[in-house]
């Protein structure tokens, strides 16, 4: 494969072993949404669990504007990076559906697990079922892309 000279600026693809790995590790992303052409973003702590995305927020109000965006259900993408330095970074976007999941669904003992494995995660969630106001979502990866730019460690 002829080298890219462009590669230390956008980087190459990732393993998959490595996209899972930042998935697992970091923690927290950036959500983006859109609802019509209006886009909308915003930081989030999540969990992983080698399948799909798992995240919660706290009084999240009917008619609110995260509420809007995120329960339609179209695609979202999130966006996770583990910039180091300059020429050491690594970035990896998720895009799927996502969905609401509640605390009688069998995905609820999930979400809670691997959101108290994320150091990013507030410790007021642990008691999520006994949080009035918490609402748990899952994205479905459909498309996964790392890109990653590492230094030569030889």
């Amino acid at each position: 494969m002829p080298h890219d000279p462009h590669a230390p600026w956008t980087g190459t693809p990732m393993a998959d072993e490595a996209v899972d790995e930042l998935l697992d590790t970091a923690g927290w992303g950036v959500l983006s949404l859109a609802a019509d052409d209006e886009p909308y973003s915003l930081p989030i702590s999540f969990g992983y669990d080698g399948d799909a995305v798992y995240f919660a927020f706290l009084r999240m109000r009917e008619g609110s504007r995260k509420s809007a965006f995120v329960a339609d259900g179209k695609t979202a993408r999130l966006l996770v990076t583990d910039v180091r330095a300059r020429f050491d970074w690594r970035s990896v976007a998720v895009a799927g559906p996502v969905e609401p999941v509640d605390s009688g669904d069998d995905d609820w003992e999930t979400l809670l697990s691997v959101l108290e494995e994320n150091p990013w995660f507030s410790s007021a969630f642990e008691g999520a079922s006994r949080v009035e106001g918490v609402r748990g979502w899952r994205l479905d990866p459909e498309t996964t892309h790392g890109l990653q730019v590492r230094p030569n460690r030889g």
